[in-house]
């Protein structure tokens, strides 16, 4: 069991590295001018995503560690949706941004977090977590959420690429970005949508899995939706044009999401995880 518990609490230390690497990383593109060496609205849209990683993303990840090494089961679940998202972003900037002074950083920053997220969810216990969380009212309407999630974002994507396909023409998203492939869509048709199909599918029947899947996603979801949201400020103050209808697609998943996540993790009062020298109670 000792063993099993100082296996727990490695992963929760990688926490450090990554957050440091990436602050670093962050603050380097806000206030080192050049660093980006993108199209002019993907710059803007990487600058406003650094105020939010900062802001949002590193400290739910810092905090939800902290209390996940003290026993918290609903805080590590937390923890490792701060992971996915910084998995996802910086995919997004090893294959998408043009390569410039931090390549190396991000893919410390990218192996660190895969490498913690990997290890984080086979070191969770996930019939602790279906015991605690798998019964609640909140399971069935998720499971229902992440479905009508994965359609939308399916229909989005493919209504641009179907027809592009179809024409043999590049999408109107990829030739604004002057990138080779949309990264966001390439990462959502192989990660994204299927992880939210098959977490459904899991909550829907009742198995362990998906309780250890579902919190992670939509941790994610909260935080890369508020990572979009000041994507989209940052264009409009930028000067561009951004798709009004996406800022409130994303608003409505913040929401939706975080509403989902209290619901299904919030209300039972979690047992304390007694640590190597703790003393039981009595």
């Amino acid at each position: 069991m000792q063993n099993a518990d100082n296996r727990k609490l490695n992963w929760l230390w990688m926490t450090l590295p990554i957050v440091i690497l990436t602050a670093a990383a962050a603050l380097i593109e806000l206030f080192v001018k050049g660093t980006l060496r993108d199209a002019p609205n993907v710059v803007a849209q990487g600058v406003a995503q650094d105020i939010a990683t900062l802001a949002v993303a590193l400290p739910v990840l810092v905090i939800s560690a902290i209390l996940a090494a003290r026993g918290s089961l609903r805080a590590r679940l937390v923890w490792l949706g701060g992971l996915v998202y910084i998995v996802y972003t910086y995919m997004f900037y090893a294959f998408a941004v043009e390569f410039n002074a931090l390549f190396l950083v991000y893919m410390a920053i990218l192996g660190c977090s895969f490498y913690t997220l990997v290890g984080g969810l086979l070191t969770t216990d996930r019939e602790a977590a279906f015991e605690k969380f798998g019964s609640g009212r909140f399971v069935r309407p998720v499971a229902v959420l992440f479905w009508i999630m994965a359609a939308l974002f399916s229909m989005l994507w493919l209504k641009e690429d179907v027809p592009a396909l179809l024409s043999g023409t590049v999408p109107e998203s990829v030739t604004a970005s002057n990138m080779m492939t949309n990264p966001v869509h390439v990462l959502d048709y192989a990660f994204l949508i299927p992880a939210l199909v098959m977490s459904g599918v899991w909550l829907r029947r009742g198995r362990p899995a998906g309780v250890l899947i579902a919190p992670p996603v939509m941790v994610f979801s909260v935080i890369l939706g508020a990572a979009i949201i000041a994507m989209w400020i940052g264009e409009r103050l930028a000067g561009f044009d951004p798709a009004l209808p996406m800022l409130i697609v994303f608003s409505a998943i913040v929401v939706v999401n975080l509403a989902g996540l209290i619901g299904l993790l919030g209300g039972k009062k979690e047992d304390k995880i007694l640590r190597p020298g703790d003393k039981s109670p009595g």
